[in-house]
Protein backbone atom coordinates (compact mmCIF):
# COMPACT_ATOMS: atom_id res chain seq x y z
CA UNK A 1 0.00 0.00 0.00
CA UNK A 2 1.18 3.72 -1.03
CA UNK A 3 1.27 6.39 1.80
CA UNK A 4 0.38 9.93 0.35
CA UNK A 5 1.51 12.87 2.09
CA UNK A 6 -1.49 14.65 3.21
CA UNK A 7 0.81 17.88 3.49
CA UNK A 8 4.52 18.68 3.01
CA UNK A 9 6.65 20.53 5.35
CA UNK A 10 5.74 24.19 3.84
CA UNK A 11 3.10 23.39 0.83
CA UNK A 12 0.11 22.01 0.98
CA UNK A 13 -0.18 18.87 -1.22
CA UNK A 14 -3.75 17.23 -2.60
CA UNK A 15 -3.97 13.90 -4.07
CA UNK A 16 -4.16 13.57 -7.85
CA UNK A 17 -6.59 11.10 -9.07
CA UNK A 18 -6.47 8.22 -10.42
CA UNK A 19 -3.53 7.53 -13.40
CA UNK A 20 -4.42 4.96 -15.67
CA UNK A 21 -1.41 3.20 -16.39
CA UNK A 22 0.39 0.82 -14.35
CA UNK A 23 -0.09 2.47 -10.89
CA UNK A 24 1.30 -0.23 -9.45
CA UNK A 25 4.70 0.59 -10.92
CA UNK A 26 4.75 4.23 -9.17
CA UNK A 27 3.84 6.40 -6.73
CA UNK A 28 0.92 8.50 -7.49
CA UNK A 29 2.10 12.05 -8.12
CA UNK A 30 0.96 15.18 -5.83
CA UNK A 31 -0.64 18.16 -6.46
CA UNK A 32 1.96 21.03 -5.61
CA UNK A 33 -0.18 24.22 -5.11
CA UNK A 34 2.65 26.83 -5.64
CA UNK A 35 3.35 25.32 -9.41
CA UNK A 36 1.51 23.21 -11.94
CA UNK A 37 4.23 22.90 -14.32
CA UNK A 38 6.42 19.76 -15.87
CA UNK A 39 10.40 20.29 -16.02
CA UNK A 40 12.26 18.30 -17.70
CA UNK A 41 16.05 19.27 -16.96
CA UNK A 42 15.52 22.03 -14.45
CA UNK A 43 18.15 21.06 -10.66
CA UNK A 44 18.86 17.88 -10.94
CA UNK A 45 19.08 14.59 -12.81
CA UNK A 46 15.88 12.52 -13.97
CA UNK A 47 14.43 10.51 -16.80
CA UNK A 48 11.14 8.67 -17.11
CA UNK A 49 8.88 7.04 -19.99
CA UNK A 50 5.22 7.45 -20.05
CA UNK A 51 3.76 4.68 -21.48
CA UNK A 52 -0.34 4.70 -20.60
CA UNK A 53 -2.45 7.84 -19.34
CA UNK A 54 -1.14 10.03 -17.16
CA UNK A 55 -2.47 13.34 -15.77
CA UNK A 56 -0.56 15.87 -13.60
CA UNK A 57 -0.87 19.20 -12.28
CA UNK A 58 2.76 19.25 -11.28
CA UNK A 59 5.70 16.73 -11.65
CA UNK A 60 9.21 17.21 -12.47
CA UNK A 61 12.14 15.29 -14.27
CA UNK A 62 15.70 16.69 -12.99
CA UNK A 63 13.92 18.68 -10.13
CA UNK A 64 14.79 18.11 -6.69
CA UNK A 65 11.86 16.56 -4.62
CA UNK A 66 11.73 13.41 -2.11
CA UNK A 67 8.49 12.47 -4.58
CA UNK A 68 9.67 9.56 -6.52
CA UNK A 69 8.66 11.13 -9.85
CA UNK A 70 10.24 14.70 -8.86
CA UNK A 71 13.89 13.44 -8.98
CA UNK A 72 16.98 15.05 -8.79
CA UNK A 73 19.88 16.37 -6.80
CA UNK A 74 20.04 19.11 -4.74
CA UNK A 75 19.35 22.72 -6.53
CA UNK A 76 21.42 24.12 -9.21
CA UNK A 77 23.57 20.97 -9.00
CA UNK A 78 25.92 20.88 -11.88
CA UNK A 79 24.77 20.01 -15.14
CA UNK A 80 21.11 18.92 -14.73
CA UNK A 81 19.88 16.72 -17.15
CA UNK A 82 16.35 15.43 -17.81
CA UNK A 83 14.93 13.35 -20.32
CA UNK A 84 10.68 12.50 -20.53
CA UNK A 85 9.72 9.76 -23.64
CA UNK A 86 6.24 9.67 -24.37
CA UNK A 87 6.14 6.85 -26.07
CA UNK A 88 3.18 5.02 -29.12
CA UNK A 89 0.15 5.24 -27.35
CA UNK A 90 0.91 7.20 -24.25
CA UNK A 91 -0.42 10.31 -23.39
CA UNK A 92 0.19 12.61 -20.95
CA UNK A 93 -2.35 15.37 -19.87
CA UNK A 94 -0.36 19.00 -17.72
CA UNK A 95 -3.95 21.05 -16.52
CA UNK A 96 -4.16 24.16 -15.95
CA UNK A 97 -3.28 25.46 -12.49
CA UNK A 98 -6.88 27.81 -11.70
CA UNK A 99 -5.38 31.45 -10.66
CA UNK A 100 -2.09 31.62 -11.93
CA UNK A 101 -3.23 32.88 -15.11
CA UNK A 102 -4.85 36.22 -16.09
CA UNK A 103 -5.43 38.98 -13.64
CA UNK A 104 -4.02 40.14 -10.98
CA UNK A 105 -1.90 37.10 -11.40
CA UNK A 106 0.44 36.39 -14.43
CA UNK A 107 2.12 33.37 -13.86
CA UNK A 108 2.57 31.33 -17.54
CA UNK A 109 5.59 29.01 -16.17
CA UNK A 110 2.93 27.37 -13.77
CA UNK A 111 1.12 26.20 -16.31
CA UNK A 112 3.99 25.37 -18.67
CA UNK A 113 6.30 22.18 -19.79
CA UNK A 114 9.78 23.68 -19.86
CA UNK A 115 12.47 21.52 -20.94
CA UNK A 116 15.57 23.08 -19.80
CA UNK A 117 15.12 25.68 -16.85
CA UNK A 118 18.03 25.98 -15.15
CA UNK A 119 21.79 27.19 -15.16
CA UNK A 120 23.51 24.69 -17.51
CA UNK A 121 20.45 22.46 -17.43
CA UNK A 122 19.67 19.98 -20.16
CA UNK A 123 15.95 18.91 -20.90
CA UNK A 124 14.72 16.70 -23.82
CA UNK A 125 10.83 15.79 -24.22
CA UNK A 126 10.85 12.94 -27.11
CA UNK A 127 7.09 12.52 -27.78
CA UNK A 128 7.85 9.37 -29.88
CA UNK A 129 4.20 8.58 -31.84
CA UNK A 130 2.38 9.57 -28.24
CA UNK A 131 0.18 12.50 -27.33
CA UNK A 132 1.20 15.66 -25.10
CA UNK A 133 -1.66 17.88 -24.17
CA UNK A 134 -0.21 21.29 -21.81
CA UNK A 135 -1.06 25.02 -22.04
CA UNK A 136 2.01 25.76 -22.80
CA UNK A 137 5.81 24.65 -23.97
CA UNK A 138 8.97 26.10 -23.05
CA UNK A 139 11.92 24.99 -24.79
CA UNK A 140 15.24 26.87 -23.79
CA UNK A 141 14.15 28.95 -21.05
CA UNK A 142 16.37 31.25 -18.46
CA UNK A 143 14.10 31.98 -15.58
CA UNK A 144 15.93 34.19 -13.32
CA UNK A 145 18.68 34.79 -15.76
CA UNK A 146 19.62 30.71 -15.74
CA UNK A 147 20.00 30.19 -19.53
CA UNK A 148 19.56 26.49 -20.09
CA UNK A 149 19.36 24.20 -23.68
CA UNK A 150 15.44 22.09 -24.34
CA UNK A 151 15.02 20.19 -26.97
CA UNK A 152 12.15 18.28 -28.15
CA UNK A 153 11.42 15.70 -30.77
CA UNK A 154 8.08 15.24 -32.02
CA UNK A 155 8.04 12.34 -34.34
CA UNK A 156 6.34 8.79 -35.66
CA UNK A 157 3.11 10.52 -35.47
CA UNK A 158 3.54 12.51 -32.18
CA UNK A 159 1.04 14.87 -31.13
CA UNK A 160 1.85 18.24 -28.79
CA UNK A 161 -1.19 20.37 -28.32
CA UNK A 162 -0.44 23.57 -26.55
CA UNK A 163 -3.83 24.86 -25.70
CA UNK A 164 -3.23 28.81 -24.50
CA UNK A 165 -5.31 31.20 -26.07
CA UNK A 166 -2.73 33.93 -27.04
CA UNK A 167 -5.81 36.08 -28.34
CA UNK A 168 -7.08 39.25 -26.69
CA UNK A 169 -10.29 37.01 -24.98
CA UNK A 170 -7.77 34.58 -23.83
CA UNK A 171 -5.90 34.36 -20.49
CA UNK A 172 -2.98 35.24 -20.78
CA UNK A 173 -3.20 38.12 -24.23
CA UNK A 174 -0.25 37.98 -26.30
CA UNK A 175 1.26 35.57 -24.54
CA UNK A 176 2.88 32.56 -27.09
CA UNK A 177 1.48 29.28 -26.53
CA UNK A 178 5.13 27.67 -27.59
CA UNK A 179 8.53 29.13 -26.88
CA UNK A 180 11.64 27.80 -28.26
CA UNK A 181 14.86 29.96 -27.28
CA UNK A 182 12.89 32.13 -24.91
CA UNK A 183 15.46 33.23 -22.60
CA UNK A 184 18.39 35.38 -22.80
CA UNK A 185 21.29 32.81 -23.29
CA UNK A 186 19.40 30.44 -24.13
CA UNK A 187 19.11 27.58 -26.90
CA UNK A 188 16.06 25.82 -27.82
CA UNK A 189 15.04 23.31 -30.34
CA UNK A 190 12.32 21.80 -32.01
CA UNK A 191 12.04 19.09 -34.57
CA UNK A 192 8.61 17.55 -35.73
CA UNK A 193 9.30 14.88 -38.38
CA UNK A 194 7.07 12.36 -40.05
CA UNK A 195 3.50 11.95 -41.32
CA UNK A 196 1.31 12.56 -38.71
CA UNK A 197 3.71 14.24 -36.36
CA UNK A 198 2.52 17.57 -35.26
CA UNK A 199 3.17 20.66 -33.29
CA UNK A 200 -0.60 22.28 -32.45
CA UNK A 201 -1.33 25.97 -30.88
CA UNK A 202 -4.81 25.97 -32.07
CA UNK A 203 -5.34 29.69 -30.74
CA UNK A 204 -1.86 30.49 -29.50
CA UNK A 205 1.30 32.31 -30.49
CA UNK A 206 4.69 30.93 -31.48
CA UNK A 207 7.58 32.69 -30.74
CA UNK A 208 11.29 31.82 -31.73
CA UNK A 209 14.59 32.92 -30.38
CA UNK A 210 13.31 35.81 -28.23
CA UNK A 211 16.13 36.66 -26.67
CA UNK A 212 18.16 33.26 -26.91
CA UNK A 213 18.72 30.82 -29.95
CA UNK A 214 16.27 29.30 -31.33
CA UNK A 215 15.63 26.08 -33.91
CA UNK A 216 12.40 24.50 -35.36
CA UNK A 217 12.49 22.26 -38.03
CA UNK A 218 9.64 20.61 -39.84
CA UNK A 219 10.26 17.87 -41.85
CA UNK A 220 9.39 14.66 -44.20
CA UNK A 221 5.67 15.72 -43.55
CA UNK A 222 5.79 16.96 -40.00
CA UNK A 223 3.26 19.77 -39.37
CA UNK A 224 3.32 22.92 -37.08
CA UNK A 225 -0.25 25.15 -36.84
CA UNK A 226 -0.51 27.81 -34.84
CA UNK A 227 -3.78 30.18 -34.54
CA UNK A 228 -1.92 33.51 -33.96
CA UNK A 229 1.07 35.13 -34.56
CA UNK A 230 4.29 33.19 -35.50
CA UNK A 231 7.61 35.52 -34.00
CA UNK A 232 11.05 34.64 -35.10
CA UNK A 233 13.48 37.12 -32.98
CA UNK A 234 11.18 39.86 -33.07
CA UNK A 235 11.61 41.38 -30.20
CA UNK A 236 15.98 41.75 -28.82
CA UNK A 237 18.58 41.97 -30.78
CA UNK A 238 19.91 38.84 -28.61
CA UNK A 239 18.01 36.80 -30.58
CA UNK A 240 18.66 34.35 -33.52
CA UNK A 241 16.12 31.82 -34.36
CA UNK A 242 16.28 29.49 -38.16
CA UNK A 243 13.32 27.66 -39.09
CA UNK A 244 13.35 24.59 -42.13
CA UNK A 245 10.01 23.37 -43.32
CA UNK A 246 11.67 20.95 -46.02
CA UNK A 247 10.07 17.71 -47.62
CA UNK A 248 6.51 17.04 -49.46
CA UNK A 249 3.92 17.44 -47.01
CA UNK A 250 5.49 19.03 -43.90
CA UNK A 251 3.84 22.61 -43.40
CA UNK A 252 4.36 25.96 -41.04
CA UNK A 253 0.51 27.05 -40.73
CA UNK A 254 -0.06 30.51 -39.18
CA UNK A 255 -3.59 29.76 -41.31
CA UNK A 256 -4.47 33.98 -41.74
CA UNK A 257 -1.74 34.96 -39.03
CA UNK A 258 1.54 36.92 -39.56
CA UNK A 259 4.76 35.31 -39.90
CA UNK A 260 7.68 37.90 -38.59
CA UNK A 261 10.66 37.12 -39.79
CA UNK A 262 13.81 39.43 -38.45
CA UNK A 263 11.47 42.54 -38.00
CA UNK A 264 9.86 44.40 -34.92
CA UNK A 265 6.56 43.69 -33.67
CA UNK A 266 5.04 46.93 -35.33
CA UNK A 267 6.01 44.91 -39.02
CA UNK A 268 8.86 47.39 -39.16
CA UNK A 269 12.44 47.99 -38.25
CA UNK A 270 11.55 50.95 -36.09
CA UNK A 271 11.97 48.97 -33.09
CA UNK A 272 14.49 46.05 -31.79
CA UNK A 273 14.69 42.39 -33.71
CA UNK A 274 17.20 39.91 -33.51
CA UNK A 275 18.03 37.73 -36.60
CA UNK A 276 16.10 35.21 -38.43
CA UNK A 277 15.92 33.03 -41.23
CA UNK A 278 13.05 30.81 -42.53
CA UNK A 279 13.58 28.31 -45.21
CA UNK A 280 11.11 26.47 -47.21
CA UNK A 281 12.51 24.03 -49.95
CA UNK A 282 11.68 20.80 -51.25
CA UNK A 283 7.61 20.33 -51.19
CA UNK A 284 7.58 22.20 -48.21
CA UNK A 285 4.74 24.91 -47.43
CA UNK A 286 4.33 28.15 -45.02
CA UNK A 287 0.77 29.53 -44.91
CA UNK A 288 0.05 32.99 -43.36
CA UNK A 289 1.23 36.71 -44.11
CA UNK A 290 5.38 36.88 -44.17
CA UNK A 291 7.53 40.03 -43.09
CA UNK A 292 10.28 40.01 -43.70
CA UNK A 293 12.69 43.10 -41.74
CA UNK A 294 16.41 44.17 -41.68
CA UNK A 295 17.09 40.97 -39.59
CA UNK A 296 15.63 38.65 -41.65
CA UNK A 297 16.25 36.12 -44.35
CA UNK A 298 13.49 34.77 -46.72
CA UNK A 299 14.80 31.42 -49.14
CA UNK A 300 13.93 28.23 -50.52
CA UNK A 301 12.29 26.29 -53.47
CA UNK A 302 9.24 25.53 -51.65
CA UNK A 303 6.09 27.42 -51.76
CA UNK A 304 4.55 30.01 -49.48
CA UNK A 305 0.87 30.70 -49.68
CA UNK A 306 -0.19 34.60 -48.40
CA UNK A 307 1.20 37.84 -49.32
CA UNK A 308 5.34 38.54 -48.62
CA UNK A 309 5.83 42.16 -47.40
CA UNK A 310 9.63 42.41 -47.23
CA UNK A 311 10.65 45.43 -45.37
CA UNK A 312 14.98 45.73 -45.70
CA UNK A 313 15.46 41.83 -45.67
CA UNK A 314 16.80 39.28 -47.78
CA UNK A 315 15.52 37.17 -49.94
CA UNK A 316 17.17 33.80 -51.94
CA UNK A 317 14.64 32.09 -54.21
CA UNK A 318 15.72 28.73 -54.89
CA UNK A 319 17.87 26.20 -53.42
CA UNK A 320 21.23 26.53 -55.34
CA UNK A 321 19.13 27.51 -57.97
CA UNK A 322 15.53 26.79 -57.88
CA UNK A 323 12.30 28.49 -58.02
CA UNK A 324 10.52 30.23 -55.14
CA UNK A 325 6.66 30.22 -55.45
CA UNK A 326 4.32 32.59 -54.07
CA UNK A 327 0.74 32.13 -53.77
CA UNK A 328 0.01 35.29 -53.12
CA UNK A 329 1.30 38.95 -53.51
CA UNK A 330 5.10 40.23 -53.27
CA UNK A 331 5.79 43.43 -51.83
CA UNK A 332 9.96 44.88 -51.31
CA UNK A 333 11.04 47.92 -50.18
CA UNK A 334 14.70 48.21 -50.16
CA UNK A 335 16.58 44.86 -48.97
CA UNK A 336 18.20 42.73 -50.95
CA UNK A 337 17.21 39.85 -53.80
CA UNK A 338 20.09 37.13 -54.79
CA UNK A 339 19.26 35.85 -58.07
CA UNK A 340 21.66 32.64 -58.98
CA UNK A 341 22.40 31.73 -62.05
CA UNK A 342 24.28 28.46 -63.00
CA UNK A 343 23.49 27.94 -66.60
CA UNK A 344 20.68 28.72 -69.70
CA UNK A 345 18.17 27.08 -67.94
CA UNK A 346 18.92 27.05 -64.22
CA UNK A 347 18.41 29.90 -62.41
CA UNK A 348 16.91 31.56 -59.08
CA UNK A 349 13.19 32.66 -60.25
CA UNK A 350 10.64 33.97 -58.03
CA UNK A 351 7.13 33.04 -58.78
CA UNK A 352 4.09 34.90 -57.67
CA UNK A 353 0.82 34.57 -58.96
CA UNK A 354 -0.35 38.18 -57.61
CA UNK A 355 1.27 41.28 -58.01
CA UNK A 356 5.33 42.40 -57.60
CA UNK A 357 6.13 45.62 -56.04
CA UNK A 358 9.72 46.42 -56.00
CA UNK A 359 11.23 49.64 -54.65
CA UNK A 360 14.72 50.42 -53.44
CA UNK A 361 16.03 46.87 -53.83
CA UNK A 362 19.22 45.76 -54.72
CA UNK A 363 19.44 42.93 -57.03
CA UNK A 364 22.30 41.00 -57.06
CA UNK A 365 23.03 38.42 -59.92
CA UNK A 366 25.51 35.60 -58.99
CA UNK A 367 26.46 33.41 -61.62
CA UNK A 368 27.76 30.11 -60.36
CA UNK A 369 29.77 26.91 -61.07
CA UNK A 370 31.88 28.26 -63.69
CA UNK A 371 28.87 28.97 -66.01
CA UNK A 372 29.26 32.46 -68.01
CA UNK A 373 26.24 33.35 -70.66
CA UNK A 374 26.66 34.04 -74.24
CA UNK A 375 25.58 37.37 -75.43
CA UNK A 376 21.95 37.80 -76.01
CA UNK A 377 21.12 34.59 -73.62
CA UNK A 378 17.81 36.12 -71.55
CA UNK A 379 17.26 35.12 -67.73
CA UNK A 380 13.65 35.78 -66.55
CA UNK A 381 13.97 35.76 -62.64
CA UNK A 382 10.66 37.20 -61.72
CA UNK A 383 7.30 36.03 -62.99
CA UNK A 384 3.96 37.71 -61.50
CA UNK A 385 0.52 38.91 -62.33
CA UNK A 386 2.17 42.17 -62.56
CA UNK A 387 4.73 44.52 -62.02
CA UNK A 388 5.75 47.89 -60.20
CA UNK A 389 9.34 48.81 -60.04
CA UNK A 390 10.92 51.79 -58.58
CA UNK A 391 14.71 52.79 -58.05
CA UNK A 392 16.18 49.58 -58.44
CA UNK A 393 19.66 48.72 -58.42
CA UNK A 394 22.06 46.20 -59.81
CA UNK A 395 25.09 44.31 -59.53
CA UNK A 396 26.74 41.11 -60.65
CA UNK A 397 29.46 38.68 -58.90
CA UNK A 398 31.04 35.38 -60.35
CA UNK A 399 31.78 37.05 -63.93
CA UNK A 400 34.76 38.90 -64.94
CA UNK A 401 35.15 42.62 -65.33
CA UNK A 402 33.66 43.80 -68.86
CA UNK A 403 30.20 42.27 -68.66
CA UNK A 404 27.14 44.12 -70.45
CA UNK A 405 23.83 43.39 -69.39
CA UNK A 406 20.32 44.82 -69.38
CA UNK A 407 17.85 44.54 -67.00
CA UNK A 408 14.18 44.86 -68.40
CA UNK A 409 10.29 43.78 -67.58
CA UNK A 410 7.73 42.50 -70.29
CA UNK A 411 4.30 40.71 -69.69
CA UNK A 412 5.02 40.05 -66.25
CA UNK A 413 8.80 39.00 -66.70
CA UNK A 414 11.41 40.85 -65.15
CA UNK A 415 14.97 39.22 -66.66
CA UNK A 416 18.58 40.03 -67.26
CA UNK A 417 19.64 39.83 -70.96
CA UNK A 418 23.60 39.61 -71.44
CA UNK A 419 24.39 41.88 -74.13
CA UNK A 420 28.04 40.62 -74.02
CA UNK A 421 29.58 37.11 -73.32
CA UNK A 422 30.43 37.13 -69.56
CA UNK A 423 33.95 35.35 -68.15
CA UNK A 424 33.29 33.27 -65.24
CA UNK A 425 35.69 34.18 -62.52
CA UNK A 426 37.92 31.02 -61.91
CA UNK A 427 36.91 28.70 -58.84
CA UNK A 428 39.14 29.05 -55.93
CA UNK A 429 40.58 25.38 -56.60
CA UNK A 430 41.18 26.97 -60.32
CA UNK A 431 43.31 29.74 -58.92
CA UNK A 432 45.00 27.13 -56.06
CA UNK A 433 45.72 24.72 -59.65
CA UNK A 434 46.76 27.33 -61.79
CA UNK A 435 49.18 29.09 -59.39
CA UNK A 436 51.01 26.01 -58.57
CA UNK A 437 50.87 25.01 -62.55
CA UNK A 438 52.76 28.59 -62.71
CA UNK A 439 54.69 27.87 -59.84
CA UNK A 440 56.44 24.72 -61.38
CA UNK A 441 56.95 26.76 -64.71
CA UNK A 442 59.34 29.37 -62.62
CA UNK A 443 60.86 27.19 -60.59
CA UNK A 444 64.30 26.28 -62.28
CA UNK A 445 65.40 22.89 -63.41
CA UNK A 446 68.18 20.85 -61.51
CA UNK A 447 70.11 17.85 -63.13
CA UNK A 448 70.60 15.46 -60.52
CA UNK A 449 74.07 15.05 -58.70
CA UNK A 450 75.26 11.38 -59.48
CA UNK A 451 77.45 10.37 -56.38
CA UNK A 452 79.81 6.99 -57.28
CA UNK A 453 81.94 5.44 -55.28
CA UNK A 454 85.74 4.65 -56.01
Amino acid sequence: MKTIPARLAVTPVLVLLPILAAPSAMAIPTVVSEFNSLYVGVDGTGSKSVSGTETYDFVGLGVRSTDPLLTGNSPFAGNPVGVLDVATGATLNLNYLPGTIGAPIQRPLDNSVLVGNSVGATGTLNVTGGTVNAPMLFAGQADNGRPSTGTVNITAGGQFNATLDSGATGPLPGFPAVNIGRGLGSTGSVTVSGAGSALTAAGGMLSLGREGTATLNVQSGGVVTTGNTVFLSSVSSAGSSSVLVEGAGSRLDAGTSDILVGIATDKSNALTHGTAELNVRDGGEVKGSVYVGAGGTLKGNGLITGNIVNNGGTVLPGNSPGTLHVNGNYSQTGGLLVIEIAGPSIFDMLDVTGSVLLDNVLIRFVFTGGYGPSAGDRFDFVQAASLSLKDLSFEVGGLQDGFLYAVSDSNGMLGLTARSAGVPVPEPESIVLTALGVLMVLMPCRRPVIRRTF
